[in-house]
């Protein structure tokens, strides 16, 4: 239970908690053991907890507080450090079976402590099957919170947030924000926080979630004028839980008045299963008109779980989420999204969103590139039917406010074989079609090239709707099937297409119409590059190696078989078989050799691509014939001329030796005479042999 001080400590930290936190709110401050219990159910009046020691603190949540009908409207707050507490926070919250119903209060979680300069910060959030925290009329953004970070402060180190169990058996949880940077509050005394280190996220809970039920890895600024949020390093989220949240924000959150400011390193978010309702954005939510800035990159890969169809707003953005006029999102770097795997994704935008400005002074701006990679089929299923891409990001109708990407953009599809139907923009969106589908009619929200590339694709995209690209690239392996060009004026071909044969790299469904340039100078193996005649297919003539076939000599006695193979590296490559006698040896198309009668035959194999042809020397043998004498080959006289004769240095040699005529003869004396004087070779250089003839 709670372990209450005195009357008098009460009393004075009440006046000494209401001096502090101003006017907003008045609190009266409890200190609780390390690993004891705080009953929720006493809480009747505005309280702080705090631990009454410092390290790793424990804490109990049990009792219920108000009902669905009856909610609590009272404020609290519960820390796992004490007021600059100085070293590492480590913060367990166990929410045991407790039931919360809060409505127009708000509920806050602090693992940090209020004011604090610590070294790590971290918090453990369990809860149990039978758990609940419900906001009923939900409005504010800070109804329910819990933060692993301080409430103001520097932490030298890391902040995180590991959220496990269920939470939400009867209710929806709603209304419940997640932070692992921290926050600042209307109330907190610092102006500001810093993380030096990266701040995390872990959710691994199984919730049932509802409205605004929300993870943000980056500090939530909710405290009006110039007040500022800091991570110096990465602030990530990642989703490997079996239950559902809402939505993220990985940068953060910029809300209430003011101008504040958030900055960090990176940001990012990984989902690995589970279930996102509505919206991911690897950004910051800015409410205000203050800026967040994120000085390297952004990026979400999504490997598993679903995005829910909550009114069709199944979407994922690389960019800042700018909600208010004269909100301001910059990504310093590019932005990446990376999906292999999961279901449900109906929108991808490589850039932000910009909404409700009617000014340029709007703005959710990546200053780097876009990339959007979609691979493997797995990743290629995680879209639904009718998803749509952008390159760019999204702005309000008829607005001018700025959600681009002032370098290029690219959308890559990779290692894929399954159609897809969807629509690919280069560009971005502002306003919708009739049936409430976005249209791809923000043409100025990708500066750079919009390029759409295609690696080691073999799939029919002539369902796809393709609009706004400066460039389409292939590459190597890649045999695709398009209805058009999207506006496209080059093609750029990479990678190593050696043994590839000759393919059809794309094939379109209605003849090319414009001018297309084919740019084959960065790839290798390709001979050329060109439009068929009637402009409907682009084939690449590969540099192929020839066909080979081992062994290259075979010997079958009569009657025997055996198989010789063709291996070819080309791509796509048959072989077709011959026997040069088939007579001697026949062949099949799977390269068994038949002998059928004594003899020599060659047994060839050409490809189909290459249309080279190796083969193999086949000699059958009959055992019960004799082998054959064989007869010598004739051999043509020629003159050994000085350089070739290795006795040009002997005495009385010539430089040039000529044949004798005729080459063989009898031994005699006049035989040997006349043929030394036919070869102009003394006669004691010849001699006879053993049957008589002159050597």
């Amino acid at each position: 239970m709670i372990k209450w001080q005195g009357k008098c400590k009460l009393v004075l930290a009440f006046v000494a908690a209401a001096a502090m936190l101003g006017t907003a709110w008045a609190a009266n401050e409890v200190s609780y053991e390390n690993d004891g219990t705080i009953d929720i159910a006493v809480i009747s009046k505005d309280v702080v907890y705090k631990p009454n020691a410092e390290g790793t603190i424990r804490v109990n949540i049990s009792g219920d507080l108000g009902t669905n009908d009856a909610p609590n409207t009272n404020n609290f707050k519960i820390y796992g450090a004490k007021d600059s507490a100085g070293g590492s926070s480590n913060f367990t919250v166990n929410w045991g079976v407790s039931k919360l119903y809060t409505s127009g209060g708000f509920t806050q979680i602090i693992a940090g402590g209020a004011g604090s300069n610590l070294k790590d910060s971290s918090m453990t959030f369990n809860s149990a099957e039978t758990s609940e925290i419900y906001e009923k009329n939900g409005s504010a953004q800070k109804s329910l919170l819990l933060a692993a970070g301080p409430e103001g402060g520097t932490v030298s180190g890391d902040t995180t947030l590991t959220i496990n169990g269920k939470l939400g058996s009867a209710y929806e949880v709603s209304y419940l924000k997640a932070t692992a940077g921290g926050l600042l509050n209307e109330d907190s005394t610092s102006d500001s926080i810093v993380v030096e280190g990266d701040s995390t996220v872990n959710f691994k809970a199984d919730w049932k979630t509802g409205d605004s039920t929300a993870l943000l890895a980056g500090p939530m600024i909710q405290k009006d004028g110039k007040a500022s949020g800091i991570v110096k390093g990465a602030a990530v989220v990642t989703v490997d839980g079996g239950g559902a949240v809402r939505e993220m924000w990985a940068a953060g959150a910029l809300l209430n008045k003011g101008t504040p400011s958030l900055t960090v390193g990176s940001a990012g978010v990984q989902i690995l299963k589970g279930t996102v309702d509505d919206t991911v954005f690897a950004g910051a939510e800015i409410w205000t008109k203050g800026t967040a800035t994120i000085l390297g990159d952004t990026s979400i890969a999504f490997s598993g779980g679903t995005m829910g169809e909550n009114d069709g707003r199944a979407r994922l953005y690389a960019g800042h989420d700018v909600e208010v006029e004269s909100g301001k999102g910059y990504i310093n770097g590019d932005s990446h999204i990376k999906i292999t795997g999961g279901k449900g994704i109906r929108y991808v935008f490589g850039g932000g969103l910009a909404w409700r400005g009617t000014t340029s002074e709007t703005q959710s701006v990546v200053r780097g590139g876009s990339n959007i990679d979609i691979v493997g089929d797995s990743g290629l299923s995680a879209l639904t039917e009718n998803s749509m891409i952008f390159a760019g990001g999204r702005r309000g109708t008829n607005s001018s406010a700025i959600a681009s990407v002032e370098g290029g953009g690219n959308v890559t599809f990779k290692n894929i074989t399954k159609a897809y139907k969807g629509t690919i923009s280069g560009q971005g969106t502002q306003s919708t079609s009739a049936n409430g589908d976005y249209v791809a009619d923000y043409t100025n929200s990708v500066s750079g090239d919009s390029v759409l590339v295609f690696d080691n694709v073999q799939a029919d995209f002539s369902g796809a709707t393709i609009v706004e690209m400066d460039r389409i690239e292939l590459s190597s392996g890649t045999e695709l099937k398009l209805a058009d060009l999207g506006g496209a004026t080059a093609i750029k071909l990479t990678g190593n297409w050696t043994n590839f044969g000759t393919p059809s790299a794309l094939t379109l469904t209605k003849a090319v119409e414009q001018d297309v340039t084919v740019d084959y100078s960065e790839a290798t193996g390709i001979v050329s590059a060109a439009f068929n005649e009637a402009k409907t297919e682009l084939v690449v003539t590969c540099k192929n190696a020839p066909i080979a076939v081992t062994p290259t000599a075979l010997k079958l006695q009569l009657g025997k078989s055996d198989t010789v193979k063709a291996t070819t590296p080309v791509v796509g490559e048959t072989v077709s078989w011959k026997s040069s006698d088939t007579a001697v040896a026949a062949v099949d198309d799977a390269g068994k050799v038949t002998a059928h009668k004594a003899g020599i035959a060659v047994i060839s194999a050409t490809g189909s691509v290459t249309k080279t042809t190796a083969g193999c020397t086949v000699t059958v043998e009959d055992p019960a014939a004799p082998d054959p004498v064989p007869t010598p080959a004739p051999v043509t006289p020629t003159v050994i001329t000085e350089k070739d004769n290795p006795v040009t240095k002997d005495k009385d040699v010539p430089a040039d030796v000529k044949p004798a005529t005729p080459v063989i003869k009898p031994a005699t004396e006049e035989n040997t005479k006349a043929l030394a004087a036919s070869a102009d070779v003394p006669v004691k250089f010849f001699t006879a042999t053993a049957d008589g003839n002159i050597t």
